[in-house]
């Protein structure tokens, strides 16, 4: 099974990119050395390898080298975890149009994601008011056809702008937009209880980081990776 849809990976990604599988929390693309991986969980299924894979291909196919690792300097007032909802949204609408056999297997495995509660159990049960603009982009964007997220009309006016971007510099543009109605709406949003740790120790704030965003960063700090 591992093999055939490693094949089918690089079938997908119209390349000879290196897909290896571990115990990763969930899957990734490093961008720059073209790896693909997988995580080995035992009750994944073959729509939750097919939701991975179909992801991680369309940042391979779709998500610039350049632009995305630009500077800080260069990326001023687009945080990366918003970056990575807002392109999250673009190159899975594009890898769906390129492969509509992915669009069921897709829409099943974030079903079961969301029900295994990958996207955060408390998100089963909340207080709307509580939760970022991003946040209500990205969960509508995966899981909208298993949740109903409220969005007031300006706020539906941003989703629908995050489902209709074609480039990369129109994603930076909506981060941007965004960043600024979360300010001016929601700053009390911005600020969490308490800083996280990073694994090296450092402490992080996770006031502009979505929930749930479904890659993550490679341990290797020399890794380019497509989305957080």
């Amino acid at each position: 099974m591992i093999k055939h849809k490693s094949t089918l990976a690089k079938l997908l990604a119209k390349e000879n990119i290196t897909v290896q599988y571990g115990n990763y929390q969930t899957a990734w693309f490093d961008i720059k050395n073209r790896v693909l991986g997988i995580p080995l969980w035992k009750d994944m299924g073959s729509d939750g390898n097919d939701l991975f894979i179909g992801h991680e291909v369309g940042h391979a196919l779709f998500t610039p080298y350049e632009g995305w690792h630009d500077s800080p300097e260069k990326l001023e007032g687009c945080p990366r975890s918003y970056i990575n909802v807002i392109e999250d949204a673009r190159i899975e609408r594009h890898i769906k149009d390129s492969y509509a056999g992915l669009v069921g297997p897709m829409a099943r495995g974030y079903k079961k994601l969301w029900d295994d509660g990958f996207f955060g159990k408390e998100f089963h049960s909340l207080d709307w008011d509580e939760v970022k603009l991003i946040d209500k982009i990205n969960l509508k964007a995966k899981v909208g056809l298993h949740l109903d997220v409220p969005m007031n009309d300006e706020e539906i006016v941003y989703y629908n702008r995050s489902m209709q971007t074609q480039t990369f510099e129109e994603v930076l543009d909506l981060v941007r937009d965004i960043l600024a109605y979360t300010k001016e709406n929601q700053e009390d949003l911005l600020t969490p209880p308490a800083a996280q740790q990073t694994e090296n120790g450092q402490e992080e704030s996770d006031d502009m980081g979505p929930t749930g965003h479904d890659d993550m960063e490679t341990k290797n700090d020399e890794a380019e990776t497509g989305g957080d």
